[in-house]
């Protein structure tokens, strides 16, 4: 529960403040069952928002994934990200990054880091959007098994692709590394975007996530095959 506490209280401030009208946002929800042989639940659940102002960017979301086989565990994971931008070119800006991931089932209790530096983007037409970030930073993790805790030095990477195939389709890439002396950790994710109606659509996605340096008993890498409706406001 204490894991849920600073993201909620983030999101009722911003709501708190009288301007929660001038956000954006997404809300996404997907849920799959199974049973007969094998008896099987699925929950992955993002909120995400954003607002521009001026020469400011700022940009938030929880995400959660929650998924069960013959009532045994098999992922639990939970990500708070906040990101703020300043555009001080016409396409260049620099920023400050906080993100707060607890899975599980990766071997830690958490890994959490706060970064900075600057980005760009490198393309933007009419069916293609491109933008990449470079930073550097600090990492604080906590290992499962020995309870330890290990700070390092990370350098931060970023790379968000879009293409746009149509006015009610689109395929996005999302790239995320933070690399230190401890380990490199790594984030793919694809996936293609359909509008169904109004505000509401369909997503299917793929995720790749590795870390090279993990726990005994724990794999370096996890996959995520989702399916989910995106309601926008």
């Amino acid at each position: 529960m204490k894991k849920m506490l600073v993201p909620i209280i983030y999101f009722f401030c911003i709501s708190g403040n009288g301007i929660a009208a001038e956000w954006k946002g997404e809300g996404e929800l997907g849920y799959t069952t199974t049973s007969g042989n094998t008896d099987s639940e699925t929950l992955n659940t993002k909120l995400s928002i954003e607002k521009d102002h001026d020469k400011w960017r700022h940009k938030a979301a929880i995400e959660a994934l929650k998924a069960s086989t013959d009532n045994i565990d098999s992922a639990d994971r939970f990500v708070f990200t906040e990101k703020t931008e300043y555009l001080f070119g016409e396409k260049t800006y620099s920023f400050i990054s906080l993100r707060y991931e607890d899975d599980e089932f990766t071997g830690f209790v958490y890994q959490s880091s706060a970064s900075l530096g600057i980005g760009s983007r490198f393309l933007e037409t009419d069916s293609h959007v491109l933008d990449a970030s470079l930073g550097v930073g600090f990492r604080r993790t906590k290992d499962a098994l020995t309870l330890f805790i290990v700070e390092d030095g990370i350098v931060k990477f970023e790379a968000n692709y879009k293409y746009i195939i149509s006015e009610s389709a689109q395929i996005s890439e999302d790239i995320l590394v933070e690399s230190g002396e401890e380990n490199t950790h790594s984030e793919s994710l694809t996936a293609l975007k359909t509008k169904i109606n109004g505000n509401l659509s369909s997503k299917i996605s793929y995720a790749v996530k590795r870390n090279s340096t993990v726990p005994v008993g724990a794999e370096k890498k996890d996959t995520v095959t989702t399916v989910s409706l995106i309601y926008s406001f």
